[in-house]
């Protein structure tokens, strides 16, 4: 629960943040001030006094007290002033406000010093949307930008951004505005608005005046001849402007504007602007994880609801360091006055879906935020499990459940931060669903998948298809048919083929997420194929927000642990018989990134992927060999430095590869072909090395407490037994020397340990050092 700014008898009436240090305030008084989000968390959490407000600026014997206000304008418009937008002028680089008042005007204001420049009453009803169009060429447009201000009843004023200049008035109609298109036509000078009754009437600027009058039909073939961008009236969350008025819930209770103003900046301000024409000219350069430690935490303390829980309250107090707001409703609260504010915390959760889920996503996504800082990271994590899965209980039964549709939305919408939260958010709300809401919202979105229309549609309200079914199918599967999860699969697999990150994206994070539901109803060995593609290709999209490659390489990881035997055997037919040689360029940097970041996956199939790098070498396929030589001799280096079980001498381009049954084959990697095979320990070998002359092979397994010695190297009997071991001396085909050992427990060793603690060490070409952990052990070859 948070407060209003008051001062004196003015109160607040329009909210419009664009930085957490620059909140600007309208007021029923007529002026504009600038605030702060720390300046408003620290009054709101002052202890409740019950004296009347008195001025925002710091009184005598008050010097060390920050104001609350930044600055003011200096000239009231004599008017409530209702809502507050921002736009900017490329051209110059100056950014203005625009605000519309209660009586019907429109006045813009600088941002750098609040200065009124200009002041018109054209309109019945307040200004409700504002809308900058930059021209499509230099020369086009004489007077620079455009900006277009909507009244509530739909009518419509053109002014220039350069000079202020009022241009024309487009009236509004009996029928409500719908949609609204503009810089289209030959100069890209004309705007189209069309109604709820179906008419349209199309406007020029260039000469200022109506052109004609059309059907809904007509229209949409004008739209078809020139780019037209549209203006989306109904988004009223994506507004940055929060107005008092507008903000009631169905039985009367208001919502805090302040709260819910900085609740819009935290998801608004994460949109990633390349995906809508409309997105706000204003994003602040700076994340929500590069926000000082103050600022977080004062954003925190204007979004919390406390006293739901006595332990969370102690948590983000004590541990996490947010004041909890003081505020009452109906009582002053120092220079902040709470009137209008929500009397209960519960009653913030109790307004709409929309309303609940914007609140929550903003929350967790700051909290996401706060937890990068190591100390704070597991109070956070708590605090977020409580907000998104405990509040229905807490709340109690008019608790209003965020509504998922408007997160999927906002996943579309924004980038990591607020991305996160909103997963977070729709997890927690799948799992909340019965039986029959899930599948009742599966089917009522199944119609708009991409593969369920014969051609793959992949408009927006698909992707928002694919992304709330894709998500229920993954947690409620079993109460799904086998129809539906091949129509949500098909679509699935079909995204990763997109060319729209968001969209590849979205079909990246099914795939880590369901692959064990897609992988029964489509080509399963296809979309390993398409996410090794993604792996490797969308390197280049980590400066992106999106960072398709990243999350490809993830979900590659999740399903070579979930699903070993389907992911090796793809990786080595690949290897083996690719669809072309930059193909298997792609597979074979897979293997050696999985080799540095991930070498227990391959553990266990080593010999069968060394196997296929090996015959990838091979010297009968000159331009194969050629393609891929400086790949796989990397794969070759990093496996061998990774995998004590694997070793490689450089003189003899022989290869040794050790076998979880303990057995060890030798490659040849001149001719690329398999040489034999040593068998001689019965229990999983640790590790194995070649003596410098490359003459010994001496491997070690510390389960059966034994270092066996190989002759490993050229013979008179190799031409005459090729494919059979070198002869070791009286012993035949058994090992040359069998040495035993006991280290105690030093030999229960994990596997990973073992890449880090055992390690062979040449002193001579007949000596060697064998290093356990502490443990150093001379044998003689």
């Amino acid at each position: 629960m948070t407060c209003f700014c008051r001062v004196g008898d003015a109160i607040l009436t329009a909210v419009l943040p664009l930085e957490l240090d620059l909140i600007l305030l309208g007021y029923n008084d007529g002026y504009i001030r600038q605030a702060s989000c720390s300046a408003l968390a620290l009054r709101c959490c002052e202890p409740v006094s019950d004296s009347p407000p008195s001025s925002a600026l710091p009184e005598a014997g008050h010097q060390d007290e920050k104001p609350l206000f930044v600055a003011s304008s200096k000239y009231s418009i004599a008017a409530s002033i209702q809502s507050l937008h921002f736009i900017r002028n490329e051209r110059t680089g100056n950014a203005f406000i625009i605000g519309g008042s209660d009586d019907g005007g429109v006045a813009i204001w600088s941002l750098r010093d609040l200065k009124l420049l200009m002041r018109f009453i054209h309109f019945v009803e307040p200004l409700s949307h504002v809308a900058q169009i930059r021209p499509q060429r230099e020369t086009a447009n004489p007077f620079g930008s455009y900006v277009l201000c909507f009244s509530s009843d739909g009518t419509i004023a053109v002014i220039t951004l350069d000079e202020f200049q009022f241009l024309c008035l487009i009236p509004g109609s009996a029928s409500a505005l719908t949609h609204v298109y503009y810089a289209g036509g030959a100069d890209h000078e004309q705007v189209m608005v069309i109604y709820g009754d179906g008419s349209a009437r199309l406007w020029d600027f260039k000469v200022r005046e109506f052109r004609r009058a059309m059907d809904r039909e007509k229209a949409k073939e004008s739209l078809a001849k020139s780019s037209w961008h549209e203006f989306i009236l109904d988004n009223q969350m994506s507004q940055l402007s929060v107005s008092l008025p507008t903000i009631s819930n169905e039985s009367g209770g208001p919502v805090c504007a302040t709260s819910l103003a900085l609740q819009q900046f935290v998801v608004f301000t994460a949109k990633d602007t390349t995906a809508f024409d409309n997105a706000s000219s204003y994003i602040p350069k700076r994340s929500l994880r590069a926000t000082p430690l103050p600022q977080l935490r004062a954003l925190l303390s204007l979004l919390l609801t406390p006293t739901l829980s006595p332990e969370i309250d102690e948590i983000c107090t004590s541990k996490l360091g947010v004041l909890a707001s003081h505020g009452r409703l109906g009582r002053a609260c120092s220079r902040l006055a709470s009137a209008r504010c929500p009397s209960d915390s519960r009653n913030a959760w109790s307004i709409s879906g929309d309303a609940s889920a914007l609140r929550a996503a903003a929350i967790v996504a700051v909290l996401k935020a706060l937890s990068s800082y190591e100390a704070l990271h597991d109070d956070c994590e708590t605090v977020i499990i409580f907000y998104a899965t405990s509040l229905p209980t807490v709340v109690g039964q008019h608790y209003i459940h965020p509504d998922l549709v408007w997160l999927a939305r906002k996943w579309f919408e924004t980038t990591n931060d607020v991305r996160q939260a909103t997963k977070i958010l729709v997890d927690a709300g799948v799992v909340r669903l019965g039986g029959e809401e899930s599948v009742s919202l599966v089917r009522a979105w199944k119609r708009h998948l991409p593969s369920t229309e014969g051609s793959l549609d992949h408009s927006k309200v698909s992707s928002l298809a694919l992304f709330l079914c894709g998500y229920v199918s993954v947690e409620k599967h079993a109460l799904l048919s086998d129809d539906i999860l091949a129509d949500i699969s098909k679509s699935a697999a079909s995204y990763l083929h997109e060319e729209d990150l968001t969209s590849r994206l979205l079909a990246v994070d099914l795939c880590t997420r369901g692959f064990q539901v897609w992988q029964r109803h489509v080509d399963a060995m296809a979309i390993l194929r398409a996410l090794f593609t993604l792996a490797v290709n969308s390197r280049k999209d980590n400066i992106s927000v999106q960072n398709v490659g990243q999350q490809a390489r993830q979900a590659i990881f999740q399903i070579a642990s979930a699903n070993t035997p389907l992911f090796m055997t793809t990786l080595t037919l690949d290897i083996l018989s690719p669809k072309n040689l930059e193909y298997r360029k792609i597979v074979m940097q897979l293997v050696a990134l999985l080799t540095r970041k991930k070498p227990l996956l391959l553990y266990s199939n080593l010999p069968r992927l060394m196997e296929a790098v090996v015959k990838s070498l091979d010297p009968n396929s000159t331009s194969n060999r050629d393609a891929v030589h400086d790949t796989a001799t990397e794969i070759i280096g990093y496996v061998v430095k990774t995998f004590p079980t694997v070793d490689f001498h450089m003189a003899t381009q022989r290869l040794a590869v050790g076998t979880c049954e303990g057995a060890f084959v030798m490659y040849d990697l001149k001719t690329a072909t398999q040489l034999y095979v040593l068998e001689g320990h019965k229990k999983r070998p640790t590790a194995c090395s070649f003596s410098p002359d490359g003459r010994r092979l001496v491997t070690v397994s510390l389960e059966e407490g034994a270092v066996l010695v190989w002759k490993v190297g050229s013979s008179f009997t190799s031409f005459f037994h090729p494919g059979a071991p070198p002869r070791q001396g009286n012993a035949g085909s058994q090992p040359y020397k069998t040495l035993g050992f006991n280290i105690g427990e030093d030999a229960n060793i994990s596997i990973a340990d073992a890449f880090e603690c055992v390690k062979f060490e040449w002193p001579s070409e007949r000596s060697v050092r064998l290093h356990i952990r502490e443990n150093t052990l001379t044998f003689s070859t």
